[in-house]
């Protein structure tokens, strides 16, 4: 292993444990008294003057920021990821509040199957054959709670599926990622703003201690230091390498639900955690054995990857970073 793919699986392990972790942060936040709602608010509004910052301090993300803002159809696209990104981050938050993070753990054990599946259905991608048996399991997982109890698991699907859509538009939206989670997070601005100044008779948690602000504070950085961790570990790293990270953060998430959180495991969402388990156990193994292209042959002039995905044009290649 060389000391740049070292330094990517530091800063891959680094992202995914801290978004493993988020749901202490909420849980935290629960006990100043937050809503959910709020917490999805002031997230918004802390974290944009850290991404304005990031921004203004990287050339790339400066200037794609700028072809953004003058182009009224990527505003539009990013109008909509935005809405669906803001739906995914409510309904995490409301798992945790609602002492549904083993619920919320499931949801992303089944995000890069949901993936494969949209991918499949709506950009002609191929599935290869062990995709297949993984899918069945997943469905399997999905159903297991209303066969069993007659009650849906709503919220294992809804995760994976609001943050797939939103992956499959941001897939198709040729924009730096900072550059575009800076616009997202600044068309949520407003609506955010207004739910603080408005909702509760304009009541909210902001000042209320020092301890409740300091943490309310500490948002931004909890949204933005692991996106910047997962951004270097993205440079770093092979997307093989990253597929396999990317199941770190729902197992962190479900060894504290059992361990810190005291939620408890039913029969039935232990059975559905298994199906989850062997659909990513087969993603995974087959990522392992397929095939994979040789390593980018390297621009002498810019020694950037030559790829179509240096294109400007081209959607980016890589996995969308986690939501949390």
């Amino acid at each position: 292993m060389t000391g740049s793919s070292r330094s990517g699986l530091l800063w891959g392990l680094g992202a995914y444990t801290c978004w493993g972790l988020v749901p202490l942060y909420f849980a935290l936040l629960k006990r100043y008294g937050l809503s959910a709602g709020e917490i999805l608010a002031q997230r918004i509004v802390w974290s944009l003057p850290l991404l304005l910052l990031l921004v203004t301090l990287h050339r790339q993300p400066r200037a794609e920021l700028r072809r953004a803002l003058a182009d009224r159809s990527l505003m539009m696209r990013l109008g909509a990821s935005a809405s669906l990104l803001a739906v995914n981050w409510l309904l995490y938050i409301y798992a945790t509040v609602t002492d549904r993070v083993a619920e919320a753990s499931h949801g992303y054990f089944l995000l890069p199957l949901v993936n494969a599946a949209l991918g499949s259905a709506l950009l002609g991608e191929r599935l290869r054959p062990a995709h297949y048996p993984a899918l069945a399991l997943v469905a399997l997982s999905a159903a297991l709670p209303l066969l069993l109890n007659g009650q849906g698991g709503w919220l294992p699907l809804a995760l994976p599926l609001t943050f797939g859509l939103y992956s499959l538009l941001r897939k198709q939206i040729p924009l730096d990622s900072i550059a575009a989670l800076t616009v997202e997070t600044a068309l949520l601005l407003p609506p955010s703003a207004a739910y603080l100044l408005l909702a509760g008779s304009g009541h909210h948690h902001l000042g209320a201690t020092p301890a409740a602000t300091a943490a309310i504070l500490a948002s931004g950085l909890v949204t933005v230091v692991p996106l910047l961790a997962f951004t270097l570990a993205l440079r770093r790293l092979t997307l093989l390498a990253l597929s396999f990270l990317q199941f770190l953060s729902p197992a962190v998430q479900l060894l504290l639900a059992l361990t810190v959180l005291g939620e408890h495991l039913d029969p039935t969402r232990l059975a559905a955690l298994a199906c989850a388990a062997l659909a990513v156990l087969l993603f995974l193994t087959d990522a392992l054995l397929a095939p994979h292209p040789p390593a980018p042959r390297l621009n002498p002039a810019h020694r950037t990857p030559l790829t179509a995905a240096s294109h400007p044009s081209a959607p980016p290649r890589h996995p969308s970073p986690p939501s949390r």
